[in-house]
């Protein structure tokens, strides 16, 4: 079973910090430099100097991001710039966007959910996580005592009962309304008790898949078991959960941006890369359209990636057979990774051909994740990468099937967009 609660959220009060869009922010991890910067001159309370504090030359141990982002924390509740409410509740949450030129709207609710540990098979990951992230997400977790980010969490509703039951709280106005990169936001609060009752129970016979936040999971997890005696109310963790069945999940890939551990050999390289994979003449005049039909042109369930050596030469490349995949594979890896875009490019090519294991911390150095295709074709171009590899998203029914049977994917597997905001509705401990 799938412990959930309802709670009591901070929220930021809006007669002292002015509309909710002033104040909320994207994931940590997702803030550039240059938007951190943006973020600390849009208001004074905007929750980036909570989840992203500056590092400075002169930080130590006593005077850091960390203990910075606690006493603003702590300021700002005593000046009630964040404000408890007195109810307890779940919170909706609407993000309405475009994708593939149809208008979507993805629903969930905020609620606690209680850590356990992964072999309960109730709470299933999807990828392998950063050992860097995680501990920077402990050192504010240990110096906060707070969630300020909902983890992105998945559950099955086939019959459209959690979806309804949100629907009607929808039908208020809401308390945050923020357009961001063509995203409309809005949140409601939900506080009826019969409702709160039957999702809480409703939630006894579910699993919950991490889409996103699978460091913050793991942290809190962590957190709880060192600082269970001290810290009763740590065992719950913020998350947004969303219908997994519900036509609304837009998945989109992340590209591999690459600085070879080694001078790279491109003639070795492509050698090499024609064992596995039939090859196409390489391009000398690549751009994103060019990319983007090569990737599109994939058979259902083929394996395509296309390769960027910078300066407009790059090719498509499209697996021969999945199932040479295997002797590749790690003990501890399961046969059934052979389907999956992303594992055939860790596996064959990272890890077997570049000597680049994203599983080994020291490798991982050498693997950038981005989304955007035309920063990634830039930063080749530059001379800061070697090599890109551009490729398809990863199907959310495959990630569900190997989830629920402890398969883990190689980390940055997916990116489900919108990413959630930061700042609308945060968990502090009791304790």
């Amino acid at each position: 079973m799938v412990d959930i609660a309802p709670f009591r959220g901070l929220l930021f009060n809006q007669r002292k910090v002015g509309p909710t869009d002033q104040v909320t922010a994207p994931p940590y991890d997702v803030i550039s430099p240059e938007q951190q910067e943006a973020l600390y001159k849009k208001n004074p309370y905007n929750v980036v100097r909570l989840i992203l504090e500056k590092q400075y030359l002169a930080d130590d141990k006593k005077n850091n991001r960390y203990t910075r982002s606690s006493i603003t924390f702590n300021k700002w509740i005593e000046d009630e710039v964040l404000v408890q409410d007195k109810n307890h509740g779940f919170y909706v949450y609407s993000q309405e966007y475009n994708f593939e030129s149809e208008s979507v709207c993805r629903v969930g609710f905020f609620a606690r959910v209680r850590t356990e540990d992964f072999d309960s098979g109730n709470i299933c990951p999807h990828e392998f996580t950063l050992a860097k992230a995680k501990k920077d997400r402990m050192n504010l977790l240990k110096a906060c005592r707070a969630n300020f980010s909902p983890i992105f969490g998945l559950f099955s509703d086939p019959s459209g009962e959690i979806d309804a039951i949100l629907g009607q709280a929808m039908k208020d106005d809401p308390f945050a309304v923020i357009e961001e990169n063509g995203v409309i936001n809005k949140a409601w609060r939900l506080n009826d008790a019969e409702k709160l009752a039957f999702i809480t129970e409703y939630f006894n016979d579910k699993k919950i898949l991490i889409a996103d936040g699978h460091h913050r999971y793991e942290t809190a997890l962590n957190y709880y078991n060192e600082n269970r005696n001290e810290v009763d109310d740590s065992a719950h963790v913020m998350m947004f959960l969303t219908n997994l069945e519900a036509q609304s999940l837009a998945v989109y890939p992340i590209h591999r941006l690459i600085k070879c551990p080694i001078p790279l050999d491109e003639i070795e390289f492509m050698n090499q890369v024609k064992k596995y994979f039939s090859v196409e003449p390489i391009n000398e005049c690549v751009e994103k359209n060019k990319i983007q039909k090569a990737l599109d042109s994939a058979d259902a369930g083929g394996i395509v990636f296309y390769v960027y050596f910078g300066q407009g030469r790059g090719c498509c490349i499209e697996i021969k057979e999945k199932t040479n995949m295997l002797p590749m594979l790690a003990a501890d890896e399961s046969e059934e990774l052979t389907v999956l875009d992303v594992a055939q490019l860790h596996t064959v090519i990272l890890k077997n051909i570049l000597n680049i294991d994203t599983k080994e911390p020291d490798s991982q150095k050498y693997v950038t994740y981005k989304v955007d295709m035309v920063e990634a074709l830039n930063r080749v171009d530059s001379g800061e990468f070697d090599l890109a590899f551009f490729m398809n998203a990863t199907r959310v029914g495959d990630v569900r099937n190997l989830a629920e049977k402890g398969v883990r994917l190689p980390q940055k597997a997916t990116f489900f967009y919108p990413k959630l905001l930061s700042g609308l509705v945060i968990n502090k401990f009791d304790s």
